[in-house]
């Protein structure tokens, strides 16, 4: 199969006119042919001086801008799909800098026809020196992402091993079919969720369609300084077991729902909770989120339970 050699990358932003100055200059010096790369960034209901940088950089043609004021990441991926053109599309985050070789390796798996998705890796870099608290154990709460060095079918992986916003590409028709991304997941002002990127896989997989993990097809996430501190990753860590609860209850069977909160969750749900005084320990700090996210599951299965049979018909509502 060929593949469209019109390639669009989708760059979600919000607040980010700076991180886009620094972020297209890799998109644009890609191994991508510049005449076949399109680069659509949404502008997600900025408030700062983002606007300007991005109509500014659109007159010089180096970008086109879809505004989409309504806060949330997903809402804004949507859009972004919607207006794009081509067949596959390339989501990255403005947060995040693109690896040399990046969409070369990430559009490869798509000159096979089931393949509908794929995702890269995802490595952390921190503006300064880490915290004394710092556990390695957390950083998937800030989207790290690496699944080894050879390429993998993830249809056969489970589903927490699915790729990341911040480094994924996937067929536009196939996107637009299912729905699109999830609108009741994802991280939005205030509110840190997840679980987008694996309900999209549980759809897409449902489809009949193949799903791929592409060790070459690298990105850096710039972590912003203000995520480290104990009581983000608390919140993140909450809304990580919601959200796990939302993509169980909507996609698998019962059974696995709940041998996940029996045999995971449900001790971790019921420890004493931990409230740093002075400086944090990282052990603690680990437990902690642990506890969160085994509440924030609980919590999911008892919000989302009684009305699985509708939260399945409208999982990608809107």
């Amino acid at each position: 199969m060929t593949v469209d050699r019109r390639l669009r990358v989708v760059v979600v932003n919000y607040n980010g006119g700076d991180e886009i100055v620094a972020c297209l200059p890799a998109l644009l010096a890609s191994d991508w042919p510049r005449d076949a790369l399109e680069v659509v960034v949404v502008d997600n209901g900025s408030t700062d001086g983002t606007p300007e940088t991005l109509r500014q950089l659109e007159a010089e043609g180096k970008l086109r801008v879809v505004f989409e004021p309504t806060p949330g990441a997903t809402r804004a991926r949507n859009a972004g799909a919607r207006a794009a053109r081509g067949d596959v599309l390339a989501f990255v985050d403005d947060d995040a800098l693109p690896a040399d070789g990046w969409l070369a390796a990430l559009l490869a798996p798509f000159a096979n026809p089931r393949v509908a998705a794929a995702g890269g890796r995802v490595s952390l870099r921190f503006a300064g020196a880490l915290p004394g608290w710092w556990d390695a154990a957390l950083a998937t709460y800030l989207a790290a992402y690496d699944l080894g060095p050879e390429p993998t079918d993830l249809g056969a992986r489970p589903w927490y091993d699915s790729p990341r916003g911040l480094n994924l590409a996937v067929r536009r028709d196939a996107l637009l079919a299912v729905g699109g991304f999830n609108l009741r997941l994802g991280p939005r002002a205030g509110r840190p969720s997840v679980g987008e990127e694996s309900d999209l896989c549980f759809r897409l997989l449902a489809r009949g369609h193949e799903i791929r993990y592409v060790p070459g097809a690298v990105v850096e996430h710039l972590v912003d300084p203000a995520r480290l501190h104990p009581r983000w990753f608390f919140q993140r860590a909450f809304w990580t077991g919601w959200s796990e609860a939302m993509n169980g209850l909507a996609h698998r069977r019962l059974r696995k729902v709940a041998g996940l909160l029996r045999w995971h969750y449900r001790l971790r749900a019921f420890r004493l909770p931990y409230r740093p005084r002075g400086e944090p320990e990282a052990a603690r700090v680990r437990a902690e989120c642990e506890r969160r996210e085994a509440l924030g599951y609980l919590l999911g299965i008892l919000r989302w339970a009684p009305v699985r049979g509708r939260l399945v018909q409208t999982e990608a509502a809107g």
